[in-house]
Order: structure tokens, then C-alpha cells, then sequence
């Protein structure tokens, strides 16, 4: 009897262990909605909604820095 016991309290906490880790991996990969594609639809959405006033500061940004290039060769500008 006490060689079962000790056999036991020996392997048990592995086993155990082992249990725990196939049940978490299980719960884990029966995930109903994939992170990856939650993440990449929230991003898509986002560049949608502001992708246009992203090209539109871009564009605003070129035309100053331009500007700002012919105010630079006015001899008597700033």
C-alpha cells in the first residue's frame, strides 16, 4: 500500500499538470472569433476612415514645404 502511495504522489502532480495543460489548450484553440483576423478588420476599418485625410495632410505638407522653397529664394522674404 505504501508503494502505490508513494507511486501516486510521485507521478500525480504530472499528471495533473499534464491534465491542466491539455484542458487550457483545448479551451484556447475553441476560441470563437480568431484574434489575428479580429485585429486586421479593425485595422482595414481604420484605414478606410482615414486614409483619405492622411493623403489629404500629405498633400498639404508637399505644397508648404514647396512654398516654402520659392519664399526661400525672395531676396528680401524673412
Amino acid at each position: 500500500m505504501s508503494q502505490t502511495f508513494n507511486t501516486v504522489r510521485k507521478f500525480g502532480s504530472r499528471i495533473a499538470a499534464g491534465a491542466t495543460g491539455l484542458m487550457l489548450t483545448g479551451a484556447a484553440m475553441a476560441q470563437a472569433v480568431d484574434p489575428f483576423d479580429t485585429a486586421v478588420t479593425t485595422v482595414t476599418g481604420k484605414v478606410e476612415t482615414y486614409g483619405a485625410a492622411l493623403v489629404g495632410v500629405a498633400a498639404v505638407a508637399v505644397v508648404f514645404f514647396v512654398a516654402i522653397k520659392y519664399v526661400k529664394k525672395i531676396s528680401k522674404a524673412a
